[in-house]
């Protein structure tokens, strides 16, 4: 078994965004879900272990890795309720270069109070991917709002790879979202839009840089660092989930399924901090 400095295990779009990182790192591996994974985690100790996108028998192979004294950490919540088994958190939103800027600039006077966001995402994957996807784009809006979520909505349909998932969320200032995950175009970044009391920011994956919309002019921001792989490291990107919260994301990916399956849209109250 070869001693290496980290083993990742993501899908293509993860791979895209941490490309440079994985080419440029002799001590650092790539593996895909559910192809060769298996052989990868026999083949590799790693210092730390950074599972991006989820999968049928994650939560056995972090176990299993845990018990190495391998470093582990998620970009979400275990798709299973695993007893003795709390892993770490990585808040993806909180490493990236982009989103902090785009935090930065909407909380400037000219942009006043967020009161509308528009996030389109396609994380590619079934069920379980797109609701870590869904859960990386609540917490962003929760952060872009800059307010706790109250009620969310959700509409999916759909299956496997092909669903489309549609979430309507409230906030405690009663700014509002839409959350649109797609099965298409899960190479392109997210596609976001945020409104305020006096400004607009967008960021569309198809133009050269984001900007801001004020009263009089459009402002380009400057292009952010590219995403790195140290970053999602960072003791600051890492979160807790209170009992309440991860019983919410739980009832979150039940409520995929069964918004599927009925056609009709299903209401989640998030739970008070």
């Amino acid at each position: 078994m070869r001693e290496i400095d980290g083993l990742v295990i993501g899908g293509p779009r993860e791979f895209d965004f941490y490309r440079e990182d994985f080419e440029a790192q002799d001590g650092v591996v790539f593996a895909r879900p559910n192809a060769g994974r298996s052989n990868a985690l026999d083949a590799y100790l790693p210092r730390q272990a950074l599972f991006l996108s989820p999968y049928r028998g994650m939560a056995v192979d972090a176990a299993r890795l845990v018990e190495k004294g391998v470093d582990v950490r998620t970009a979400g919540p275990l798709p299973v309720r695993a007893r003795n088994l709390d892993i770490p958190i990585t808040d993806i939103h909180r490493s990236d270069a982009g989103f902090r800027a785009m935090l930065e600039t909407s909380r400037h006077a000219d942009f006043g109070e967020p009161v509308y966001l528009r996030l389109i995402s396609s994380p590619g994957g079934g069920k379980w991917q797109k609701w870590w996807c869904i859960f990386q784009s609540c917490r962003k809006a929760a952060a872009l709002l800059d307010a706790p979520l109250r009620r969310v909505y959700v509409a999916a349909t759909g299956s496997a790879r092909i669903l489309h998932v549609s979430i309507t969320l409230k906030t405690d200032r009663h700014s509002t979202g839409h959350l649109l995950v797609s099965p298409t175009g899960f190479r392109l970044q997210d596609d976001l839009f945020l409104v305020g009391t006096g400004g607009t920011l967008a960021d569309d994956p198809l133009l050269n840089q984001p900007g801001m919309y004020g009263k009089s002019d459009y402002r380009m921001m400057s292009m952010p660092a590219r995403r790195c792989l140290a970053d999602l490291w960072r003791n600051e990107a890492l979160i807790t989930l209170s009992a309440e919260e991860l019983r919410f994301y739980h009832d979150l990916l039940r409520a995929i399924g069964d918004s599927s399956r009925s056609r009709r849209g299903i209401c989640l109250e998030y739970p008070a901090a």
